[in-house]
């Protein structure tokens, strides 16, 4: 099932539910929410130093983000019940929020935040920053204790 939000934003809903033993399943609900990037989130990413790079790779076009919400040991008579409560409190709970604009700014910033702390943590962009690369260890002996 998928839905367009007053934003742009697509909602889709996907049923990963299986089957964990006789006649008892693992209820799950995955929900994508996506919005191509574009105006205000372009311009953001439009710089061409390395770090501004990565993160416009990273993002892949689009501002993305999953929840999952499941429920274990339910009864195959009622897989399809609870498939469709998990669906209503999504559309209830979260739908109203996900449509502000706010939603769409805190989402941006928080993944091009996490997208330059990866970038960080990998240690790019040293050797042009006039910095050494990250040590390497002497041996790998260590892995294999």
């Amino acid at each position: 099932m998928e839905r367009k939000l007053a934003n742009g934003m697509t909602v889709s809903y996907r049923d990963q539910s299986k089957k964990l033993a006789g006649d008892r399943w693992l209820v799950r609900c995955r929900c994508r929410v996506s919005l191509p990037l574009s105006g205000w989130m372009d311009q953001e990413l439009s710089g061409d130093d390395p770090q501004t790079v990565f993160c416009r790779e990273q993002f892949g076009g689009a501002l993305a983000h999953e929840m999952v919400m499941e429920r274990t040991f339910i009864d195959a008579a009622d897989r399809e019940t609870v498939l469709a409560e998990l669906m209503r409190s999504f559309e209830e709970n979260l739908e109203g929020y996900l449509a502000r604009d706010t939603f769409v700014r805190q989402l941006f910033a928080v993944q091009r935040q996490e997208f330059a702390q990866r970038y960080a943590e990998q240690g790019w962009g040293k050797e042009e920053e006039g910095g050494e690369p990250p040590p390497e260890p002497d041996d790998f002996a260590a892995c294999f204790r």
